[in-house]
C-alpha cells in the first residue's frame, strides 16, 4: 500500500488540490445533506400517511431521535453564523428546518395538527425564524456575546455530537438490526444512513485539509471533529445493520415460505 501511495503521490496531490481549489468536498457533501433531508421527509410522510390509514406496522423512529438531532444541529449552527461558513449554515439550516416538519408528523397521534401543542410549537419556531435574523443584525449585544462565547459553542457541537454518537446513533443501530433481525427487507433507513455517513465523512475530509478559525480542540478544528465523529457514528449504525441483515437471513426465508404456503393455489 505505502508503494502504490508513493508511486501516485503526485496524482493524488493533484486532485486533493483540485477538490480544494473547487470546494468539491463540501459540495458534494452539502449534496447529501440534501438527499438525506428529503429522505427523512419521505419516510416521515410515509410514516404519517400509515397513521391516518390507522396501519400501525410501518416502523417507527427511535424514541427521542428527532429531539437528539434537532439537539445536535444548533450549536454547529451558531458556530457557522459566527464563522460566515456558508456550508455550516446552509446544511444546518435546512436540515433542522427538515427535522421540525418530519417530527410534527410523526408525533401527531391521529395524524392532525389541529391542536394547541402544535399551533404553540409552530409560533416558537416561526418567531425562531422570523425574528431571529433581526434581532442577529439589529443587538450588538448579541453579536458581540457570540463571539466571545465562540470557543466554547464550537466546542458544544463537538460535544453534543458525541453524545448523539452515544445515545442517538445507538438507538438508530438497534432499531435497524431489530428491523432485518425479523426478516425485513426495507433498505429505506438503511440507504439514508449511507448518503449520511458521505455527508460527515466529506465534511471532515474538507475541514481536516482546510481547518476553520475555530479554537482548536485538543489540537483539532472542532468543525472536523464534529464531522469525524459522525462519521464514526454512522459506520456503527452500518455495521450493526449489515449484521443484522445477514443474522436475519432465517427469519426472511421464513416469511418467504410463510407468504407462498399464504398464497392461492
Amino acid at each position: 500500500m505505502q508503494a502504490w501511495y508513493l508511486a501516485h503521490q503526485e496524482q493524488i496531490q493533484y486532485w486533493l488540490d483540485w477538490a480544494i481549489y473547487t470546494d468539491a468536498f463540501r459540495e458534494l457533501s452539502a449534496l447529501m445533506y440534501v438527499i438525506f433531508a428529503v429522505g427523512l421527509f419521505a419516510l416521515g410522510a410515509e410514516y404519517h400517511a400509515a397513521m391516518i390509514r390507522k396501519d400501525r406496522t410501518i416502523g417507527q423512529f427511535p424514541e427521542g431521535y428527532f429531539t437528539m438531532l434537532a439537539v445536535q444541529l444548533l450549536p454547529l449552527t451558531i458556530t457557522g453564523f459566527v464563522l460566515r461558513d456558508p456550508y455550516i449554515i446552509g446544511t444546518r439550516l435546512g436540515t433542522l428546518m427538515v427535522v421540525l416538519i418530519v417530527y410534527a408528523m410523526v408525533t401527531s397521534a391521529n395524524g392532525t395538527f389541529n391542536t394547541p401543542r402544535y399551533r404553540l410549537w409552530m409560533t416558537f419556531w416561526l418567531a425562531v425564524a422570523i425574528l431571529g435574523p433581526m434581532i442577529w443584525f439589529e443587538s450588538e449585544t448579541l453579536r458581540t456575546f457570540v463571539r466571545d462565547w465562540e470557543k466554547w459553542i464550537a466546542w458544544s457541537s463537538v460535544a453534543v455530537m458525541l453524545l448523539f454518537v452515544i445515545k442517538g446513533q445507538r438507538a438508530v443501530a438497534r432499531t435497524l438490526f431489530q428491523h432485518y433481525m425479523r426478516g425485513n427487507y426495507s433498505i429505506k433507513r438503511f440507504s439514508l444512513q449511507v448518503v449520511r455517513f458521505f455527508g460527515f465523512a466529506l465534511q471532515a475530509v474538507h475541514y481536516w485539509l482546510v481547518p476553520t478559525t475555530a479554537k482548536p480542540l485538543l489540537g483539532l478544528d472542532p468543525i472536523f471533529l464534529q464531522g469525524a465523529l459522525g462519521t464514526v457514528g454512522v459506520t456503527m449504525v452500518l455495521i450493526g445493520s449489515m449484521f443484522g441483515f445477514i443474522w436475519g437471513s432465517r427469519a426472511r426465508q421464513q416469511k418467504r415460505e410463510e407468504a407462498r404456503a399464504a398464497a392461492p393455489a
